[in-house]
């Protein structure tokens, strides 16, 4: 009897199939049955997603199964269906295109939402400007849990909902809007926290001048069930699980209250021990020369029933082990620490470290963070007269208890035509040979340590770093980027306002780094991809059925079909990408190496609010509209 490919030993048959890049493994499974049963074997899955995709989600779980042995797990795994998600994933990935895109309707109610107004400050240029802050989304997302908080439309009862991103499945949040104006919301670190005021003012005033309390409700978020939404099971049992929302404490965002007006501002932040809160207002009489600010840092403590919004006059008895202050600084202590903003702020975001709760002294410990921008074309009424040469950004930390040390990291841009822009963003590393190569996933890199390192890179993500990101193209701005350390892949927004004001046709940029047009990762030596492509690429350039989608010989196409989920959101399926710039799938040099561009229309459709976020598997934003935007990989 002939002996045939499938019929080789397990060893040298891996090895074939792994020179195919994850795309022709995946097509192989059409020559034939005993193909289709040879590749969708768990154990030589298994080995093409460690070979193909090692810094992935799924790849990651896999590696912590294999070390800790546990073997019933990875009996129960449908890795067959793992090795195909993820080549779907990364093609998609690699072309810009979506797999599919979902819409969540959004509330629009200003009677009920009123967010907190940005700075008064915007780019000018010959005449011309454009948005410098954006207004705060309504609704929130848990990246790393896959999880979107936002209020839902349900007619006059309504209130927030949550939704898996996973599995589309939808729960309610126990927090009651009636009688309330939501300001902002935010999930972090397991911690969902509503800032929000009453309706009613507690102190009537001319205009906008009325005083509302402001709160801040937070819950502790659960998953419940016994799967983690990640390995699905082999015997096709679908896990359920769902998410539990736990009142956690209730805080006082201010101590007096805040007037809804577009004259007083706050920023906040949080983790899972403390919430902290930055008001800035502006100085309403004679006598006062400077607006007022006061910084507040929260320690959770243990869950506690009372609610400061039930009891406004304080008088009724409080759990000493829930929250309470642990420092409170106003405007001269804040010019001590130089972070005080006074009548030309410069505040864009604040930001605390994951962990600020030392257990063995039970004591809080780590920094909060304040990062400043300025830009040169920056105008408005609370611009700095003194700008910047070019672009500037600055974190400022200061401890949360204690008096030092202070943490700063100052980037104000630099150099010229010929040099690099930012001296400490990674490009400028990377030129002087010292970058640490993040996205590397070379051969070398898949052990334990270099793991870690993927898991536990902060050089980028540690919210100490001056965001340089902001000008790592210049002139370009990048307005937001989703970077996920651990899969080495990162989505950046740029908008180049110099260039819109001299041509029509520059438009702003969503795209794509750290992935091949195949699925491959970009290394530091360039593309890895399998042997038999290195081949055919040296050989000539023909259209490979990872870019047509079906293996023809025909120059790539784009064509989307829709269906009806059961919820009712309408989702887009593409099914590869073009080689038109404004459809979508270009690759292009960047100042990190090489990008891949999505189609010119996604922007409207994620960047209304001038902020995206997500992870390897899917992208969030807001459209024009007001609602959410999901791309799925």
């Amino acid at each position: 009897m002939a002996l045939t490919l499938t019929g080789l030993p397990y060893t040298i048959f891996t090895d074939i199939i792994s020179r195919l890049s994850a795309t022709e493994a995946i097509l192989c499974q059409r020559i034939s049955r005993a193909f289709r049963e040879a590749l969708t074997r768990n154990d030589l899955c298994i080995s093409l997603i460690l070979t193909h995709f090692p810094r992935s989600l799924e790849g990651r779980r896999l590696r912590q199964l294999l070390r800790t042995g546990e073997l019933g797990a990875l009996e129960r795994g449908d890795w067959a269906a793992v090795f195909a998600r993820l080549a779907r994933r990364y093609f998609h990935l690699g072309n810009a295109v979506p797999w599919k895109v979902v819409k969540v309707p959004v509330l629009k109610d200003d009677k009920r939402l009123r967010g907190v107004t940005p700075w008064n400050r915007f780019l000018s240029l010959n005449g011309k400007t454009a948005p410098f802050h954006f207004w705060d989304p309504v609704w929130t997302v848990a990246e790393a849990e896959g999880l979107l908080v936002y209020p839902a439309p349900m007619g006059e009862d309504v209130g927030f909902r949550a939704r898996d991103l996973e599995t589309g499945v939808e729960v309610d949040v126990p927090f009651d809007m009636s009688g309330k104006i939501v300001r902002r919301v935010r999930i972090s670190h397991g911690i969902l926290m509503v800032e929000w005021c009453e309706q009613q003012p507690s102190r009537a005033g001319n205009g906008d001048a009325a005083i509302h309390r402001h709160y801040a409700t937070a819950y502790i978020v659960r998953r419940i069930g016994l799967w983690d939404g990640v390995i699905p099971r082999r015997d096709g049992q679908v896990s359920a699980y769902s998410w539990a929302f736990e009142f956690l404490c209730e805080c006082k965002i201010h101590h007096l209250g805040l007037p809804i007006n577009h004259q007083d501002r706050f920023f906040s932040t949080h983790n899972a021990t403390h919430y902290v809160v930055y008001t800035w207002q502006a100085a309403r009489s004679p006598w006062e020369d400077e607006p007022l600010e006061r910084l507040t840092i929260w320690e959770f403590g243990n869950p506690s029933t009372y609610r400061p919004s039930q009891d406004p006059f304080g008088t009724a008895n409080r759990d000493d082990s829930g929250p309470r202050i642990i420092r409170s600084m106003t405007n001269g202590q804040l010019r001590e620490w130089a972070i005080r903003q006074s009548d030309t702020p410069a505040l864009r975001v604040m930001a605390i470290d994951d962990c600020t709760w030392d257990a063995a002294r039970g004591s809080a410990c780590g920094h909060v963070f304040f990062t400043e921008e300025e830009h040169r074309w920056s105008a408005g009424p609370h611009s700095s007269s003194n700008p910047p040469r070019l672009h500037r950004v600055k974190t400022t930390g200061i401890p949360l208890i204690g008096e030092g040390p202070r943490w700063v990291d100052d980037c104000g841009g630099g150099g010229g035509v010929n040099l690099p822009f930012c001296c400490d963003g990674r490009w400028a590393r990377r030129l002087a040979g010292t970058d640490d190569n993040v996205y590397d996933a070379s051969d070398e890199s898949l052990g334990v340590g270099i793991e870690k390192s993927w898991n536990n890179n902060h050089s980028h993500t540690w919210p100490g770093r001056a965001p340089c990101w902001r000008h790592d193209d210049w002139p370009y701005v990048t307005l937001s980027e989703v970077f996920d350390a651990a899969a080495g892949v990162r989505v950046i927004a740029r908008e180049c306002f110099m260039l819109e004001t001299l041509s029509v046709h520059i438009r702003p940029k969503i795209r794509i780094q750290g992935i091949g047009e195949s699925g491959a990762k970009f290394t530091a030596r360039g593309t890895t991809m399998s042997r038999t492509s290195r081949r055919r690429k040296r050989r000539t350039r023909r259209p490979s059925a990872a870019r047509s989608g079906s293996g023809s010989s025909n120059g790539s196409s784009s064509s989307t079909t829709s269906h009806q989920t059961p919820d009712g959101n309408e989702t887009a399926a593409a099914s590869s990408s073009s080689s038109n710039s404004g459809k979508g799938g270009v690759t292009t040099q960047g100042p990190d190496g090489q990008e891949v561009q999505f189609a010119d229309d996604v922007w409207p459709e994620m960047m209304a609010k001038g902020f995206i976020c997500g992870d390897e598997r899917w992208l969030v934003g807001e459209d024009a509209k007001g609602d959410v935007t999901i791309i799925v990989f």
